[in-house]
């Protein structure tokens, strides 16, 4: 071939720059993207890769310590087992760099990319298992369906998970905590927010995600913490009673519309899920390595970690090592005391070992090591408000007796998430499928008799504490304090689904009646689904169409201008809020009213007079008062907090002598300036 002349070179660059000209001058007037879409959807990205990033590092951590012991489990479980370990042994260290005042963004990096070199071959063996992966290949229609449902439902609460927070518990703590702490830079307890004092773990993992990035990953940890425990649920299933029974169970945990809302906020529920799974499946291989008479030690290790970090979590998760330790007793008993105590404390040493750094932090910022329960002296707290808080006798053992038989069906037919009734959607397949088991019991062989008798048990002693708190005391009509055991609930249920075809008569195919209104609620909950995500409409702030702050005002409202006059204030400005307690983008020194009780505490525990409260807060620096009346008139409408007239009419007289209106918000905020 002849070598080109400079005629073909001239004409070839006529041809490029021709091209140049036309497609650039084509995207200079009309432009693809601006600024605003660059920066919101490389936010969106730059958090996404974060989350993936500390996933990563947690499987690889969890590797580490317990790879060996996990050499035999399907992909999918592994990365779920060692990734909660990893996570959960981030946040305690996390915790202690809180400790010692170390919670600055160089700080958070230099641990996360000094454990990435530290455990690059671990990496490398988590990266081959997701590359491993795959999606369950479906043997029949309905499975293709379950598929359809699941990947479509999980994509929609991803896109929401993307979005800028709004959820109320996160605007409350969730988040304000971290927002507080890396301020400080340390844990602490720096403004009255009882909420700090509850164990830590999941908001110091978003705590490390604000430091590295933003608020953005805060959610998308939570979000993964929904995959890592619909993978436990599944593989749980799948060893103890096979892969139809796994089909079922995972459908089932999906088929909770409230379980995709909580996927998307940055709460902890989901998070306590996820390790309550883990920890009943760290004891169900432990007890099938005890059969087999395998080496049994590194089963109790993960059981111990799994339940340090679920008290790490909540409180309320007590119950779940106390389960365990009833369930391994009842399986090796025979062994001797001495055996079982071995074993037992294994268990207990490392639970405790995880559990001690919240307990210690809360005993150094609060002088209650579990703040704000049990002792009446601490910071911010005394015995008015330790009653205010349990508001004892409001439960239904005293107004409503003959409806405590009836929660479950309340809780399942008439839930709903966003309302004080049970505050959560659970929908009926969850109660459906597991209430089923009761008619195939005799389908199902004695061992699994048996692993479902001890899933009975893990249910069964959390929903009695559940069940007795929702007895005495109105404030835990709330669903949601039984999500720890949704994953166990689901593997029955999946189980009773398999057997149910074992029912059948040539008269009456039950199975596939009960199929078809199951089928049905899944396509009714995915259109539910579809219709509330097209209502919130996430998707233009994640890709950057939309901005953020044209997003929040969308979302928020009134909320937002409010937040906006505040943030306005001088800085010297302390604000107290009134009824309201969310402040997590508050930028001035706000103080919310985190449990509704601050203006009758003053009136009816210390019993000042307008006159002493406006001298009280003087002496404290407050400039500024900001009254939600909207929330204070639905609070007096609903009549169940104890707010009387005389507290009312001291709220109007401090309003007029001590108080000067600077901006109203029609009936729902007033911002004051007090007084000097």
């Amino acid at each position: 071939m002849d070598r080109p002349g400079w005629r073909w070179w001239l004409m070839a660059i006529i041809i490029i720059l021709w091209t140049a000209l036309l497609v650039g001058g084509f995207f200079w007037a009309h432009k693809p993207f601006d600024l605003t879409l660059l920066a919101g959807l490389g936010r969106t990205l730059g958090s996404m890769g974060v989350w993936l990033g500390l996933t990563a590092l947690g499987a690889a951590l969890g590797r580490r310590l317990m790879g060996p012991a996990l050499a035999d489990e399907w992909p999918f479980t592994r990365l779920a087992l060692t990734a909660g370990v990893g996570l959960g042994l981030l946040a305690v260290l996390m915790g202690l760099i809180g400790l010692l005042g170390g919670l600055r963004p160089p700080v958070a990096w230099g641990v996360v990319l000094l454990l990435a070199g530290l455990l690059w071959r671990d990496l490398r063996h988590t990266l081959a298992d997701v590359r491993r992966l795959a999606l369950p290949r479906p043997g029949s229609r309905w499975q293709r369906w379950f598929l359809f449902y699941g990947l479509f439902s999980l994509s929609l609460t991803l896109v929401t998970a993307l979005a800028p927070p709004i959820a109320w518990d996160s605007l409350v703590y969730h988040l304000t905590g971290p927002k507080l702490y890396i301020a400080a830079g340390r844990l602490g307890h720096p403004i009255d927010l009882p909420y700090l004092g509850f164990p830590a773990l999941g908001q110091m993992q978003f705590t490390l995600g604000m430091l590295l990035i933003g608020d953005g990953v805060a959610a998308l940890l939570h979000f993964g913490y929904g995959l890592l425990a619909l993978a436990l649920t599944v593989g749980l299933a799948r060893r103890a009673f096979g892969d139809t029974a796994a089909w079922f169970a995972g459908i089932i945990l999906l088929s909770v519309p409230s379980l995709f809302t909580l996927m998307s906020w940055p709460y902890v529920d989901i998070t306590l899920m996820y390790y309550a799974t883990a920890a009943f499946y760290a004891f169900y291989r432990w007890r099938a390595a005890y059969q087999q008479g395998q080496a049994e030690t590194a089963w109790l290790v993960l059981m111990g970690l799994y339940c340090g970090f679920s008290g790490g979590v909540k409180y309320t998760a007590v119950v779940i090592p106390l389960a365990l330790a009833l369930s391994l007793a009842a399986s090796c008993w025979r062994d001797g005391l001495v055996a079982l105590a071995r074993r037992l404390a294994i268990v207990a040493a490392i639970a405790l070992l995880l559990v001690l750094p919240w307990l210690l932090e809360n005993w150094l910022t609060t002088g209650n090591p579990v703040y704000p329960f049990f002792l009446d002296d601490a910071l911010y707290w005394d015995a008015w408000r330790g009653w205010w808080y349990d508001r004892p006798g409001t439960g239904l053992a005293t107004t409503a007796p003959w409806r405590l038989p009836l929660v479950p069906l309340e809780a399942t037919i008439l839930g709903t998430q966003g309302s004080n009734f049970y505050e959560a959607t659970i929908g009926p397949l969850l109660l459906l499928a597991a209430g089923l088991l009761l008619f195939v019991w005799r389908c199902l062989s004695r061992e699994e008799k048996r692993v479902a008798g001890h899933m009975l048990l893990f249910f069964l002693l959390n929903y009695l504490l559940w069940i007795n708190g929702v007895a005495r005391t109105g404030l835990l009509l709330r669903i949601r304090f039984l999500f720890p055991v949704f994953g166990v609930i689901a593997v029955l249920g999946g189980v009773a689904m398999a057997r149910l075809p074992e029912l059948r008569r040539p008269q009456l195919d039950i199975n596939w009646m009960v199929l078809v209104f199951f089928n049905l609620t899944l396509a009714l909950s995915l259109f539910t689904l579809a219709v509330d995500f097209l209502a919130l409409n996430p998707l233009p702030v994640v890709v950057g169409v939309e901005a953020r702050e044209q997003y929040l005002a969308r979302t928020q409202g009134t909320y937002q201008a409010v937040l906006d006059e505040v943030n306005g204030l001088p800085p010297a400005a302390r604000i107290y809020f009134l009824w309201e307690p969310r402040s997590y983008r508050c930028q001035a020194d706000c103080w919310p009213d985190a449990l509704l009780d601050r203006w009758l505490r003053l009136t009816q525990d210390e019993g000042l007079a307008p006159a002493g409260i406006a001298a009280r807060w003087r002496a404290e620096g407050v400039t500024h008062v900001l009254l939600h009346q909207q929330g204070l008139d639905f609070i007096v409408e609903a009549a169940f907090d104890p707010v009387t007239a005389a507290d009312l009419a001291a709220l109007a007289e401090f309003q007029a002598q001590y108080l000067t209106e600077l901006a109203r918000w029609g009936d729902e905020y007033i911002l004051y300036e007090l007084r000097p």
